[in-house]
């Protein structure tokens, strides 16, 4: 058999198709060679929802009822305005479980009872009661307890923008931790999953305040059961609603 024969019959079985591509030869350069797509105005002004519609369609936004009809309300009657293709991508994205977290601040019902608190309040709960050292939480890419004044070795303050000799010089550094959710991408390709969670999670505690130093990362994952027919596993109960 000839390569590309071989290529067919065995790449499908060997690599993500969702997550990864099959190069048949070396990579001789980086340019992708593809022109981004030209921005539209969606015409919310003129066709009302039906426009949101279209181009929800067209774009795999995810939208559901009450997203269409609160964004139409939005551009339509408070901004008075169209939006462009650009800014319901953005919003699809920040209105996503992954951005915002909507299975957190649901309904928790367990047993079929109510509980009193949804997850999101019961993660809250402990620096509402205690705050103490905590100087950041809940906001901005991590949180942060109170650190110390501390003697570290740094590039000499006094040169700007060039090499720089190092030099023992005095900071006040608080430490910031974060966690990392990744319901969704875990369950449709696991390891990928793994990798933007832990990825996120080093990028998050750099991005936090004005910059902050990465000391370590630690990983553990919980998952539930996803029930995937054909494929049981042990930890899995059959007879239970999940």
């Amino acid at each position: 058999t000839n390569v590309q024969d071989f290529l067919q019959e065995v790449a499908p079985k060997v690599h993500d198709r969702m997550t990864e591509c099959v190069y048949p030869f070396p990579i001789t350069s980086f340019e992708l060679k593809i022109k981004p797509e030209h921005w539209v105005s969606v015409d919310v002004m003129g066709k009302g929802r039906a426009a949101l519609e279209a181009i929800n369609k067209e774009m795999g936004l995810g939208y559901d009822e009450q997203d269409l009809d609160y964004y139409t309300r939005l551009f339509r009657d408070e901004l008075k305005r169209n939006p462009t293709s650009i800014e319901c991508f953005d919003l699809a994205q920040g209105n996503s479980e992954h951005s915002r977290h909507w299975f957190f601040n649901g309904k928790l019902v367990i047993d079929g009872q109510d509980m009193p608190e949804t997850l999101f309040q019961l993660v809250k709960k402990p620096f509402k009661i205690n705050p103490r050292f905590s100087t950041v939480a809940f906001r901005d890419n991590s949180s942060a307890l109170r650190g110390y004044v501390h003697q570290n070795v740094h590039p000499s303050p006094d040169v700007d923008g060039k090499a720089a000799p190092y030099k023992s010089v005095t900071k006040d550094y608080d430490l910031t931790f974060t966690a990392e959710t990744h319901n969704f991408p875990c369950g449709v390709a696991p390891f990928p999953g793994a990798e933007t969670g832990t990825g996120g999670r080093l990028r998050d505690g750099a991005a936090t305040g004005q910059g902050s130093l990465i000391i370590a990362g630690t990983a553990a994952y919980c998952v539930g059961a996803l029930r995937i027919p054909g494929y049981d596993m042990e930890w899995e109960d059959s007879a239970r609603e999940w």
